[in-house]
Order: C-alpha cells, then structure tokens, then sequence
C-alpha cells in the first residue's frame, strides 16, 4: 500500500522573517488594470527606444501606445499595441518565463485582405529587411505560391456582418 506524505504545515514564528513576508504577501495586492495598462505602454516605448533607436524609436512616440492588462486565464501577459497607419500594427510584450524577454511583433495586412500575418522582431537589421520587402508591395505580406484563397495562412480578421446577406 502507498502512503501519501502529507507535508507539515509552515507555522513561522511570530515576527520571524518568514511570518512578516507572510503579512506582507497577504496585504499586498496586485496591480489594478490601469497599472497594468501604463506598465505595458512604459514597457513597450522603453524597448522600442532602447532596441530600435534608429528606426522605431524614432517613428514612434511614447504615447502611440495603448496597453491592455493581463489576461491570466489564457495565459497572456500585459500588452501594448501601436498603431502605424497603412493597416500595419505593432504589439510588444514580456515574456513571463524565467528570462522576462521583450516580444516585439509587427502586424501586417494581407495582400488577399482576409487577415494578419505577423513577424517577430529580433532587432533593427530584421526590421529593415521586413520593411524593404513591405515597401515594394505597398505595405502588405504577399503571400508565396498561392492566390491568398482558402490557403492562405493569416490570422483571419473578425467577422462582420455582410450587408448583402
């Protein structure tokens, strides 16, 4: 027969360390969303200006942004969004696995316009060679051996309703 361990309680001292972490932990709340908005606007102009200072850091002001709050219960930490005109978006956030990485992404239109594709930036060289390629088709993904029909692979815009249905 197997027998469950059953770990001891932690019962700290009073004004131990340990009890005070405790107290604090206990009446420490968590950030409201507007925090958690402001800190994902900070976060994302702060690596853009850091990380791409000679190109986004310079296209982009400070409050372009618009940061939304975490969305724990799928996993999604908080965020920010930038517009940049022509349908092209960029969205930065923190990774929250042990190395808090900034995730910069740039959205951009199909050319089929049926949705999204987006490229993750890894630094200012993948930048310019992602915007080279834009510029000649007119700030859109085209997309390689198909007609943007049923096989295209972008993240699909929302539905709407159609006028005509």
């Amino acid at each position: 027969m197997t027998e469950t361990l059953t770990p001891p309680a932690i019962s700290p001292a009073a004004g131990s360390p340990l009890a005070l972490l405790f107290d604090i932990v206990a009446t420490t709340a968590r950030l409201t969303t507007d925090e958690e908005r402001d800190g994902a606007e900070t976060a994302a102009a702060d690596h853009v200006y850091t990380a791409y200072p000679d190109t986004l850091g310079q296209a982009v002001d400070h409050d372009t942004w618009t940061g939304y709050p975490a969305l724990r219960d799928n996993g999604f930490e908080p965020s920010a969004v930038a517009n940049m005109s022509g349908g092209l978006w960029l969205h930065h956030t923190v990774t929250d696995d042990a190395d808090y990485r900034d995730v910069l992404t740039l959205l951009v239109p199909c050319a089929c316009e049926r949705g999204y594709v987006g490229w993750q930036l890894e630094d200012e060289n993948d930048l310019l060679e992602i915007l080279t390629e834009l510029r000649r088709n007119d700030g859109h993904t085209v997309h390689d051996g198909d007609s943007g029909g049923p096989h295209c692979a972008s993240t699909p815009l929302p539905s709407r309703g159609r006028a005509d249905a």
